[in-house]
Order: C-alpha cells, then structure tokens, then sequence
C-alpha cells in the first residue's frame, strides 16, 4: 500500500497518522512478547475507521500514533498536553470483538464500545477543542 504525499499541509495529520499504520505491517511478526504486526481484520478496521473519520473532519483530523498489542489488535492514540488528554481508539486482532474507544482527561475518562466513524469523530472534535 501506498500512502500519497500531499503538498496541503492540511493533510499531513492523516498522511503522518496513515503511514504508522501501514509501518506496523513491516514490523516482524513476533518477538518474546507476542505478535508485532496486526491482524488484517484488525488493519483493515483501523483503516477504514480513520478514513471515514478524515473524510468527515478535513483539517481537523488530528495525528495519531499507532501500536499493537500482543495479539495482533491495532491500538491508535491521540494526545494533547495541556490540557492533558487522550483518545485512544483500539481494533481488536478478531473480527468478532468490536472496536473500543476510549477518551480521558484527567481524572474523568468513558469507554465507548460500539464504535462508528462518526463516534470516533466526535472523541476527536472532543479533544480538539479540550
């Protein structure tokens, strides 16, 4: 996969945001801790939830880094420092699980379990305007 430079400095969140994504699959497969690179139901929600969530905020779209865990899920985070808060946006390695979103700031936090582009946009509008 591809990811296109653009010249729009407006798309450099979601360029910066798509190519950790696509890094993780040239990680190795496994190391002592578990699996390295998603599962390909895990990449493929990731992207498709990112995507989505970039065709509706445009410039708004914050950059995100991005992980897995040990058994292939793919997490992305969003931080601010100040005030300090987060979003964090984990697939699960199964097409069975959901998708979990998770936001925090401070000592207030909420668990989103049902995810959609538009549920991830509002955690996003959320912390752009915290």
């Amino acid at each position: 996969m591809t990811v296109a430079q653009s010249a729009k400095p407006s798309s450099s969140d979601i360029t910066v945001t798509l190519k950790r994504l696509v890094a993780l699959l040239e990680e190795d497969e496994t190391d002592e801790y578990g699996i390295l690179q998603p599962s390909q139901s895990a990449f493929k929600l990731a992207m498709r939830l990112v995507v989505d969530a970039y065709e509706i905020m445009g410039d708004r779209f914050p950059k995100a880094s991005a992980s897995t865990d040990e058994q292939g899920g793919i997490r992305l985070t969003w931080s601010k420092q100040s005030p300090e808060c987060e979003v964090r946006l984990i697939c699960p390695a199964t097409a069975t699980q959901q998708a979990t979103l998770y936001h925090e700031l401070g000592d207030d936090y909420a668990i989103e379990p049902d995810v959609t582009p538009s549920v991830l946009v509002q955690s996003l509008e959320w912390l752009n305007l915290a």
